[in-house]
């Protein structure tokens, strides 16, 4: 199964923090591709910038496999009720679309998204 990867952060090393992001998504894809890392403002304008990027490959994990893992990298990176509570965002990995269907439709019409979405495609 092929699916696309969103991934930000809007706190401490956010460059830093996306790369871990991908270092986590290129263990788990196969034919891993990614967009260069970009800075977008965040959804509303309030708050820090994020730093993106947007990640394509193939899995054998099921989208609620991949996505749980995702979600416990997003734990250890420091994602937690009391960060959320606050705006903060350390990492945060998002499937967003998996076999061409589009599961996040909100963050695939978004330019956070749509930046790395394009930039990978001009590499297809």
């Amino acid at each position: 199964m092929q699916v696309v990867l969103s991934l930000g952060s809007n706190c401490g090393d956010r460059h830093r923090n996306v790369e871990q992001g991908l270092e986590w998504a290129s263990r788990h894809l196969n034919n891993f591709r990614t967009s260069s890392l970009y800075s977008s403002a965040p959804l509303g304008g309030s708050g820090q910038n994020y730093v993106n990027a947007v990640a394509i490959g193939d899995t054998g994990l099921t989208v609620k496999e991949l996505n749980l893992s995702a979600k416990e990298k997003e734990s250890e990176a420091g994602r937690d009720d009391k960060a959320r509570a606050e705006g903060r965002v350390p990492l945060d990995i998002d499937i967003v679309a998996a076999d061409g269907e589009i599961l996040r439709p909100r963050d695939f019409a978004c330019d956070f998204f749509r930046r790395g979405w394009e930039e990978l495609n001009g590499q297809l």
